[in-house]
């Protein structure tokens, strides 16, 4: 009995031992788990061939994915963009757990890497609408790593990929920028929300804010305005806000926020040195301004660069005056970054996502 067993046993053992040989590398692959994807905030990763990269399509990629982030003191662009090859992708896994991918492919090339990678991952209809319209889009997830997004920009040649990449981009930077912002979202209020600060700007200007952990508030002799400030390593993040009575239309435009601004700018906002204060530099950079609405009122955006007067000390700033109709006021939410020496998008990008909590009643 006991070498009857045995025998069951090798010849168990002999055909798990089999199909594991047989399937090995799919057996291995599925045992072993995707990989999440990582990466910096607002970073793109740009697949293509270098003949393609060298052939005008580098030029393209920093036009449409490098262009200036408005507004800052000094250049920074939308996107830290990085080329590689899918040579590399194939020889480095870790090139294929980052987030954001544009892959760009020139069909007509049939022994390029990328038109193989594309002909692989996309269907025949879709291969086929691309070479029938000149150039096309397709988009994937998770293709190396949970979490990552594929955007395809094909062309049945060269031309016809330059040409649809100038159509398509603006639409392929909004979904790319509306990923980044959720990630954004998550940093900025990965402490929680500030209940009780919340509650002093609602008593103070009408409007509701969602405040994050970390922001403390800055005292004034005043109740008028309330200052909100986080410190974090070598930069201060700063929320402004203030009402003021609606008197007539010309204060919804570019002049009627530069001049609040800068009234609570020179009566609350000064440095160490004497007879210093804040106010709007639109001489050495233009402030830009847009009408929009903001969680269902009417307000004007504003951009630019601030500096104090009399002193060397300047950062870039968002603005959104509103239009609360119910009480006949405007509400100024104000946001601005003093980061001497660092990079200051991302830093904006957080003051950005505050600032659009707002509502007003």
């Amino acid at each position: 009995m006991s070498e009857f067993r045995s025998r069951i046993f090798l010849l168990s053992f002999a055909l798990v031992l089999a199909l594991t040989s047989c399937g090995s590398e799919e057996f291995q692959r599925t045992l072993q788990p995707t990989p999440s994807a990582f990466g910096q905030i607002n970073s793109l990763v740009v697949v293509a061939d270098s003949s393609t990269w060298k052939a005008g399509v580098a030029d393209s990629v920093a036009y449409f994915f490098e262009a200036p982030y408005i507004i800052l003191p000094q250049p920074e662009p939308i996107f830290d963009v990085r080329f590689i090859t899918p040579e590399r992708v194939v020889a480095e896994p870790t090139w294929g757990q980052l987030r954001n991918y544009v892959v760009l492919a020139d069909l007509s090339d049939t022994d390029s890497p990328t038109t193989q990678m594309v002909l692989n991952d996309l269907s025949d209809d879709k291969i086929q609408q691309v070479r029938t319209d000149g150039y096309g889009t397709a988009v994937a997830k998770n293709k190396w790593a949970t979490g990552q997004q594929l955007v395809y920009i094909m062309g049945k040649n060269h031309d016809a990929l330059l040409t649809g990449f100038g159509k398509v981009y603006p639409g392929v930077v909004k979904r790319i920028k509306e990923g980044e912002d959720e990630r954004m979202r998550v940093t900025t209020y990965f402490e929680g929300i500030n209940r009780r600060l919340g509650d002093t700007i609602r008593q103070l200007s009408g409007a509701s804010l969602d405040i994050p952990g970390g922001y403390v508030r800055v005292p004034l002799d005043t109740d008028d305005v309330v200052w909100l400030r986080k410190e974090v390593q070598g930069a201060s993040l700063n929320i402004m806000v203030t009402k003021v009575p609606y008197e007539d239309k010309r204060q919804l435009s570019k002049e009627g926020l530069k001049e609040i601004r800068d009234r609570i700018g020179k009566e609350y906002v000064s440095s160490t040195t004497e007879n210093t204060y804040m106010r709007i530099n639109d001489t050495d950079l233009p402030m830009f301004t847009e009408a929009t609405e903001l969680n269902g009122a009417f307000a004007i955006e504003g951009r630019g660069i601030w500096e104090i007067e009399n002193d060397f000390l300047a950062g870039p700033f968002v603005s959104y005056l509103l239009n609360d109709e119910a009480e006949d006021e405007l509400v100024l939410v104000d946001g601005f970054v003093y980061a001497p020496g660092r990079r200051k998008r991302d830093l904006m990008e957080e003051v950005v996502q505050i600032i659009r909590s707002a509502t007003v009643n």
